[in-house]
């Protein structure tokens, strides 16, 4: 048998819940949408990443059309794999000051290794 605590208080039917929680369902909501948006930017700078080393493995890597290519891919890998960053930085608002340095490692990285594999 259930009884009733005199002390509980009961919130009629159809009351709104507290406009604070609606805030932060909200901004949680928002937070892993971001985070979805910055997994797609880093995967797709590392797709980008894999076609400019297809291209330094290819059997043209030295033509001029294909440094382009590589050097294009190469920016807009480190420019999304930058933006993938800056956003988690963001989101999890932990290390707002190492997404540039690690973009910028990134893209050096990314040069050096496709120096290496052209100059084979």
């Amino acid at each position: 048998m259930a009884t009733h605590d005199p002390d509980e208080k009961s919130e009629p039917e159809g009351t709104e819940p507290p406009a604070h929680s609606l805030h932060q369902v909200r901004a949680a909501q928002l937070r892993a949408r971001a985070t979805r948006w910055a997994i797609g930017k880093s995967a797709l700078g590392t797709v980008f990443l894999i076609g400019a080393l297809a291209y330094a493995l290819g059997p043209d890597r030295r033509l001029p059309s294909s440094r382009l290519w590589m050097a294009l891919l190469v920016v807009l890998s480190t420019l999304n794999v930058g933006l993938g960053l800056r956003t988690f930085s963001r989101v999890r608002r932990r290390a707002r000051r190492f997404w540039l340095p690690a973009t910028i490692l990134w893209g050096l990285l990314a040069t050096g290794l496709l120096r290496l594999l052209v100059a084979r």
